[in-house]
């Protein structure tokens, strides 16, 4: 009988294992003796030939057959090197506008500054795999997994929340909204970092040496796909429920609308009850003019939503949720200004030119059979085309775009974001303490003076003087009268209309936070592509896949500047809006006040 040998696997990629763990760090073409396999999802157990056990990622190597005692296979020569991949390009594309445009537009049509082998590369970018897919850096998940199917269990309820979740972020946004700083999440923290491919594999892709690449696996630009898309490497086998398209007008990058714009109501919110009253809970009634179907929703089923759609479209920056609150959560103020920050945020998705489009976003607002809504809900978190393979689903111009100018753009527009979120802090804040004053001191101290009024009509009213004495005392208690009905405006002024306000500047400064870690995933799609042109200058890689990631790294750019130029769009609309809207209310507001006082003088005459 023949003893079974141990597996053996060939590293095929770097992989730094991370100290103070269990892990064990891989060398490109060292041979491992495998002794478990499927440890925690992923992950192997094997001893390398120094004897160290350790555990490494399944992904991170491949079967060896080559026996015992063979030589690793190396990797051929690489290739001369070859020209430069990209010629040197002009500075400025015609629209840019050093003086503070907030619009982007597209670049100028001039043969001479594209790419000599770009021409014509179409960016609506297909899910396929290239030369460059072993170029990615892509551990497996140690633990955790999709959600499950109790969503909708009758044990859940809306104080019930992953802690662990990051893309919720949104729904904390401003922790003290009187002046609290927005927090954004960081893209990327100290952890392991890898290399990339073996030389063998890259060669046999690229038809040359292996690229190393210093991605950290932990950071955004990796976990959310972007990498995997930039490098073609993200392997989807379904097909896209959704498409949109990036068109140019007005010599301006944006995404296609639909004619068919619809408007969303939430209001009606009702206490509801379950398992005989042991649960209880607020939903909402949601009615589209799309299809006129009026659905109720939790705040949960809005924060599930938050969620799939933050994962989905990581391009674009979602309104937050409404700040989640236990204490006093059936209280009327409490209900009504959570029901007008959801208004605030399907009002967004709404207008958004991909959002309102989203498969899942008309899910939620139309389905009404609990069945369907948790197939579609499963359907929904399957989704392959999420993170960067939602590029996938985008089809932009065929113009090849300069990254270097792409990138001064956004830059441009980030640091404008940054002023606005400055300027929008500020103005809640003075808000916030104006709304304060207004009902407190302000009310007060017109109450006040209603009263020192009511006790100065006392003391006419007893001196005894006869009628022009009662008149006047008439006209003092009408003054103290009117003036403590003042002190009550006041108080609902700041509730009502200054509270609006506010709410707008939440619901503004929680969709920009978003702004840097998008800019942020552009900025290292930028990097990927300078990488490229490197190994494509050192003959690393095949000019053919550097094509793909030019492709690829302009379809990204076009996504940002069609972003970038709907939220520019955005803004200017929204503060006209709720500014001249709070205007007019003010004007109303002291109209209404003179006019009352102006009655008052009359009295005296």
């Amino acid at each position: 009988f023949q003893v079974a040998m141990p597996r053996q696997v060939q590293a095929e990629f770097d992989f730094e294992a991370q100290s103070g763990t269990s892990e064990m760090s891989l060398t490109a073409g060292e041979i491992l003796t495998v002794l478990q396999e499927n440890v925690d999802g992923g992950w192997m157990e094997g001893k390398n030939v120094k004897g160290k056990i350790g555990l490494f990622p399944a992904s991170y190597v491949i079967p060896y057959a080559g026996g015992a005692g063979s030589a690793p296979v190396t990797a051929p020569p690489a290739p001369p090197p070859v020209a430069a991949a990209y010629p040197s390009l002009p500075s400025k594309p015609a629209a840019f506008d050093d003086w503070g445009s907030s619009t982007f537009g597209a670049p100028a049509a001039a043969a001479a500054a594209a790419p000599s082998y770009a021409g014509g590369a179409a960016h609506s970018s297909g899910g396929g795999s290239g030369g460059l897919a072993n170029l990615i850096n892509r551990p497996p998940s140690r633990g955790g997994g999709a959600a499950g199917d109790d969503f909708d269990d009758d044990w859940s309820d809306d104080e019930e929340e992953e802690e662990h979740a990051p893309s919720r972020s949104t729904s904390q946004y401003v922790q003290q909204r009187d002046g609290g700083v927005v927090p954004r999440s960081q893209s990327a923290g100290e952890g392991r970092t890898v290399s990339t491919v073996s030389g063998s594999n890259a060669a046999a892709a690229a038809g040359a040496g292996k690229l190393k690449g210093n991605m950290n696996i932990f950071s955004n630009f990796v976990k959310s796909g972007m990498e995997a898309y930039v490098l073609s490497a993200d392997s989807i086998k379904g097909q896209p429920g959704e498409r949109h398209d990036i068109i140019i007008s007005d010599g301006l990058i944006r995404w296609r609308g639909d004619t068919k714009n619809y408007v969303c109501t939430v209001d009606k919110p009702k206490k509801e009850t379950k398992m005989k009253g042991l649960k209880s809970f607020i939903a909402y009634s949601i009615t589209s003019s799309l299809s006129g179907i009026q659905v109720s929703r939790r705040y949960k089923h809005f924060d599930w939503l938050h969620e799939i759609l933050t994962a989905k479209y990581i391009t674009i920056a979602l309104p937050p949720l409404p700040e989640k609150q236990v204490s006093g959560r059936y209280e009327d103020d409490l209900i009504d200004h959570r029901m007008h920050i959801l208004q605030l945020w399907v009002e967004k998705i709404c207008r958004h030119p991909v959002l309102s489009k989203s498969d899942v976003w008309l899910h939620f607002l139309t389905c009404t059979d609990e069945k369907q809504w948790k197939n579609g809900k499963r359907k929904a978190e399957k989704d392959e085309y999420i993170g960067g393979s939602f590029l996938n689903c985008v089809n932009s111009p065929d113009a090849p775009l300069n990254p270097n100018d792409v990138e001064r753009q956004v830059e441009m527009f980030n640091r404008n974001v940054r002023q606005m979120e400055e300027g929008s802090r500020v103005l809640s804040e003075r808000m916030n303490t104006y709304q304060r004053l207004l009902g407190g001191p302000v009310k007060q101290n017109w109450q006040k003076l209603a009263a020192a009024f009511s006790a100065l009509s006392h003391s006419f009213k007893d001196d005894g003087a006869g009628p022009a004495s009662m008149r006047m005392a008439d006209a003092l208690q009408m003054t103290a009268h009117h003036y403590h009905v003042i002190g009550d405006d006041f108080e609902a002024h700041a509730k009502n209309e200054a509270e609006r306000l506010l709410e707008r500047l939440y619901s503004y400064r929680g969709t920009i936070s978003r702004v840097p870690d998008i800019c942020n995933i552009h900025k290292q799609a930028i990097t990927k592509w300078r990488n490229t042109e490197n190994a494509v200058v050192e003959g690393k890689i095949g000019e053919a896949q550097a094509v793909k990631v030019k492709a690829r790294v302009d379809n990204t750019s076009y996504v940002i500047l069609a972003e970038v130029n709907h939220l520019n769009a955005e803004k200017t609309e929204d503060f006209k809006q709720f500014l001249g809207t709070y205007l007019r209310q003010q004007q109303a507001f002291y109209q209404q006040m003179a006019n009352t006082l102006g009655d008052l003088a009359k009295q005296y005459e």
